[in-house]
């Protein structure tokens, strides 16, 4: 049986309204275990890199400033994005605020440029 289709939408999202795609998806949070003498460098805006960095035992999500591990990401959304870095969607964090050693940032994916 063939059907008329009609549109078909978005991607094969079958996960639900949570499985968000890899280029749409946004973190609020903040670091966790933040490096001082690293974010004594960090003011609002400022841009960090977003990578995987394998421990004994585990895979964790580290922001990085000028190469240096700024902090990790503990947030509920961290498996998606651990998930995405390793499909191969390049991600960064803005610096939204700083409060005494606590940095709140925004992850987002990097967009493809050309």
């Amino acid at each position: 049986m063939s059907g008329s289709g009609g549109s078909g939408g978005g991607g094969g999202s079958f996960g639900g309204p949570d499985t968000i795609t890899c280029d749409r998806l946004v973190i609020n949070t903040q670091l966790s275990s933040p490096k001082p003498d690293v974010v004594a460098e960090l003011d609002k805006g400022v841009e960090l890199d977003i990578s995987l960095e394998s421990l004994p035992g585990t895979t964790v999500v580290v922001a990085k400033f000028n190469g240096a591990v700024a902090g990790g990401l503990a947030s509920p959304e961290t498996a998606r994005l651990r998930q995405c870095i390793a499909q191969g969607t390049d991600y960064s964090a803005t610096v939204i605020d700083i409060t005494g050693g606590q940095v709140r940032v925004r992850v987002h994916p990097v967009q493809a440029h050309g």
